[in-house]
């Protein structure tokens, strides 16, 4: 098993490994998986034979006997054709928990940048047999154990001739048996798991990413990014694409190699939820009752649920008052970094909020979240107006 980093840095490489004849990649950063794709397609399959050479399933459409008659079809006027599935329903609902694991809000750019991709087929290609043993196929669920068998029976039978590709949107546990199939199989496969990415490794991949689409990002205007649109790589791809637009305009330097600055992330570049709540704490703390109701009306309107916002004001506000707590203790900034597990960049902020509060204030504001939180939960009162009512008792409030 190896990172989707890793992975990548092997397969974008002119004089990378031999592909694998099976990969499977898992993990909840679509952004990965997408790129993994398209790494693998281009050292796989041909345009002028792509025709003949390459099919894709997702869903529904992705039965073990579909994806089976794909796999054993021979490659035309190529040496191997190309099978990629996409979270089959029996094996991402074999989890448990019904879900499927989207990555925090980017589904949509995911399923934009695999659609780039070429990758719209869901059906069985050239009529190929379906497989009686699936409940898609027999419209009688199996038991969650049972779900995974035909796949991993599937596994062992992909020819030489193929090169199959499995990509779950989900988080496989260590002890997974389709993992442990994966890795018996002769050759093994190539296990690849995307996980999210964290701050840092989100500010690399926003100035490689500029890079690779013809723009320039400084440090500082990469942290910016990650700060005001957040971790999701998808997300971040589809914003830096935009900002390069925003900044290519007639007589904006180099036409041919745009630069993005942290003044033109502020001006264009979309909040994340996560930044939206921040700068509406901010908005508390310097007493902008005004300016905090708009920013949490914004974010009910975009269809973020007011009880996840709730979640997300606590949390804000329990890290603001560790922050000050901290502060009052006298400890270094690296202690508080390690407390709280953030960057520097991002603690700098905390540190500047922590400063517009004070302590009293704060343990008000934390009770009073409790307090609203169990209302909620009681049927007491309705979520977005009870916040509405907490940021404009807490922006009254003289800091303590």
């Amino acid at each position: 098993m190896r990172s989707a980093e890793a992975a990548l840095d092997d397969l974008e490489r002119p004089d990378s490994e031999p592909l694998a004849r099976v990969y499977l990649i898992y993990g909840t950063e679509s952004y990965y998986h997408s790129r993994l794709v398209r790494a693998i397609k281009a050292r796989t399959v041909e345009p002028s034979t792509e025709a003949f050479n390459y099919a894709f399933f997702e869903h529904q459409g992705a039965t073990p006997g579909a994806v089976r008659g794909a796999a054993l079809t021979p490659p035309m006027m190529a040496a191997c054709r190309l099978v990629v599935v996409r979270d089959p329903e029996d094996i991402v609902q074999s989890r448990g928990d019904g879900s499927r694991g989207e990555n925090r809000g980017d589904e949509d750019a995911g399923r934009a940048a695999a659609e780039a991709d070429g990758e719209r087929f869901t059906g069985s290609p050239g009529g190929a047999g379906e497989d009686s043993d699936t409940r898609a196929d027999s419209g009688t669920p199996l038991p969650p154990g049972q779900r995974l068998e035909p796949w991993m029976a599937l596994l062992e039978e992909i020819p030489a001739g193929t090169r199959l590709v499995m990509t779950l949107s989900v988080d496989l546990p260590a002890t997974s048996a389709l993992i442990k199939a994966a890795a018996k199989l002769k050759p093994p496969a190539d296990v690849i798991r995307c996980l999210e990415a964290t701050p840092k490794t989100a500010e690399v991949w926003v100035r490689r990413i500029a890079a690779e689409l013809g723009g320039v990002m400084d440090h500082a205007a990469s942290q910016a990014l990650v700060m005001r649109s957040g971790t999701s790589l998808a997300v971040l791809e589809q914003e830096i694409k935009k900002l390069l637009s925003y900044v290519a305009g007639p007589g904006d330097g180099d036409p041919d190699r745009p630069r993005v600055t942290t003044e033109d992330v502020i001006a264009a570049a979309t909040p994340s939820a996560e930044a939206s709540v921040f700068e509406m704490v901010d908005h508390i703390g310097s007493r902008r009752s005004h300016a905090a109701v708009m920013s949490l009306r914004r974010l009910v309107e975009q269809g973020e649920p007011p009880l996840r916002l709730l979640a997300m004001v606590t949390r804000q506000v329990r890290l603001v008052l560790l922050t000050r707590e901290m502060l009052a203790e006298g400890a270094p900034v690296r202690d508080i970094e390690a407390r709280l597990r953030l960057p520097t960049w991002v603690v700098r902020n905390y540190l500047a909020q922590a400063r517009s509060y004070g302590r009293e204030q704060l343990v008000d504001m934390m009770r009073a979240l409790a307090r609203i939180d169990l209302d909620v939960k009681t049927g007491r009162q309705d979520p977005a107006t009870a916040l509405e009512l907490f940021i404009l008792h807490a922006a009254a409030t003289p800091t303590a």
